[in-house]
Formats: C-alpha cells, sequence, structure tokens
C-alpha cells in the first residue's frame, strides 16, 4: 500500500513506484507527505491553472487503520485561491481505500482535452472519459458512477459546476457531506478537466 501513483492527464500515462522508507519516516503521510511531493513536482513561478500544476491526493499514515482520528485524505497543489501552496482534506472512507487498493499518494498532473475521471483499483490506474458526468453536480456525479460501475463500494472524490467552470474557491465533494473545501483545490481539478477520482481496493 505505500506506492505513489503518478498520472499524466494529458498523454494518459501513468506509473507507480514504492516510497522509501527513508522518506515514509522523514515525512509520514497525508500533509508532510504531499507538501514535500509539491516541492518537487511543481516548477518554481508556474501559474495555478498551469498544467504543470500538480494535484495530490495523500492518505495519512494511519489511514486503514483502526485508530480514531487517522482518516483523512489531504489534497494538495499550487493554490488557485491564493497563488501559494495549498492544502484541504476531507474525511470518510476515502483515505483508507486509497490505501486498500495500493496506494499512499497521488500525483495528478497535465490537462486532459476531454472530460476523464481517473479508477484506481488494487494496484491498476485508469483514465476514463467523463463527458457524461460534465456538467453534472456532485451528487448527481457519484449516483451515476456507482450506477456505471456497478458497485456502491467504489469511494468517489468529485467536482461540481463550481470546479468544472474555475470558480477559484471550488471545493471538492465525497458523498453528501464531506468536503476539501479550503484553498481552491476543486478549481485546479476543473483546470486539468478531472471531473472525479474514483478508489476501490480490496487489499488488506
Amino acid at each position: 500500500m505505500n506506492q505513489i501513483g503518478y498520472i499524466d492527464l494529458g498523454s494518459r500515462e501513468t506509473s507507480s513506484e514504492q516510497i522509501p522508507e527513508e522518506m515514509l519516516r522523514k515525512y509520514l503521510g497525508g500533509r508532510g507527505l504531499g507538501a514535500y511531493l509539491l516541492y518537487n513536482h511543481v516548477p518554481k513561478g508556474i501559474d495555478s491553472l498551469s498544467p504543470e500544476n500538480a494535484l495530490i491526493f495523500s492518505s495519512g499514515f494511519l489511514s486503514g487503520v483502526f485508530a480514531s482520528g487517522y482518516g483523512r485524505l489531504h489534497i494538495t497543489g499550487k493554490s488557485p485561491d491564493t497563488g501559494v501552496y495549498g492544502d484541504s482534506n476531507i474525511g470518510g472512507d476515502m483515505s483508507a481505500e486509497l490505501k486498500y487498493a495500493g496506494f499512499q499518494n497521488l500525483v495528478i498532473k497535465g490537462k486532459s482535452d476531454r472530460p476523464t475521471y481517473l479508477y484506481i483499483h488494487d494496484g491498476d490506474i485508469e483514465v476514463r472519459d467523463a463527458s457524461h458526468l460534465w456538467g453534472l453536480d456532485t451528487y448527481e456525479t457519484q449516483i451515476r458512477l456507482w450506477d456505471d460501475l456497478q458497485d456502491p463500494e467504489a469511494k468517489i472524490a468529485c467536482i461540481g459546476q463550481a470546479g468544472e467552470r474555475q470558480v477559484r474557491f471550488a471545493c471538492i465533494r465525497s458523498w453528501m457531506k464531506r468536503a476539501a473545501g479550503r484553498t481552491g483545490q476543486g478549481c485546479l481539478m476543473g483546470s486539468k478537466n478531472l471531473k472525479a477520482v474514483v478508489v476501490r481496493g480490496t487489499g488488506g
């Protein structure tokens, strides 16, 4: 489960690598590892909405174990709202599910030429078409994806119309009441034509 998944939405190329133990010991996970990856993957001085900006999903170090308060998923990127480091976090099952699917971090760069969503499942990363989802709100998007995948256990983080239109303070939503609501990461997601990240894992 200690893998970083790399996705280039422009080329649709994906890869993964194991996180070195030294890096885990130094930065643990969540916000710490997200900040480290942002620093090392985003060129200095770029615009927040540039395809070169990275959108980084980071599970907490203890996500997926039975420990109270460790279930947060951090979403990091150069903020469209402030133009500097931005980090927001979201509760629920998304962070644990990402680990069950084999990943602690996702580093998403580039911009798709059409609406897409990511399907992360048991060590695999797929870039799929999301044209039929564009224009839907976050609730409708999740219902449609559960129907499409025939899997109500899939965990979903997505944007609605505000993110699609690149409103600078747009958030990322998961299920009914979970929201990564700070620093405009929904705007960054929309700038990449990325409608949703869907995660399903059956690992431990």
